[in-house]
């Protein structure tokens, strides 16, 4: 999520606070379940993705963790992207990899993302399956 906050001025518009969002349990063997991780360049902070099977998660970057809800997709587009909806539920401070302390609980964000073939990584966009402002990519965590 925190590498999410570094895009906030540029997603202004694709942000909503909502009291309202429906997470759904992703599809059965669906290859998001499961912990990814990502490594910032600028300051090599480490943040740890963690989608569950119910439909719920754990992001954890730098000194942030919060724990969200989310709904993906259960197949690709066309183009091979799924679409991720994520909701913060709770924030539980910190400053995270962007160097951000914002308090995001209640902040909901779509994203898309495409997997590479054997799904041991995958590239998060937010412009909409062009890819046109991007991150990654995220590489699944062994367990």
């Amino acid at each position: 999520m925190a590498r999410i906050l570094a895009f906030l001025p540029l997603l202004m518009p694709a942000l909503v606070w909502s009291a309202g969002f429906s997470p759904t349990r992703p599809a059965p063997g669906h290859p998001l379940v499961g912990k990814w991780q990502w490594t910032r360049a600028v300051n090599r902070c480490t943040e740890l993705y963690e989608y569950r099977a119910d439909g719920t998660g754990r992001v954890l970057s730098g000194a942030e963790r919060t724990d969200n809800v989310y709904t993906v997709s259960a197949d690709p587009d066309s183009e091979g992207f799924y679409r991720l909806t994520m909701r913060v539920e709770k924030d539980y401070g910190g400053r995270d990899c962007a160097d951000d302390e914002s308090d995001t609980t209640g902040m909901e964000l779509t994203s898309f993302i495409r997997f590479n073939p054997e799904r041991t990584q995958y590239l998060a966009c937010f412009d909409g399956p062009e890819g046109r402002r991007c991150f990654g990519p995220l590489r699944r965590v062994k367990q």
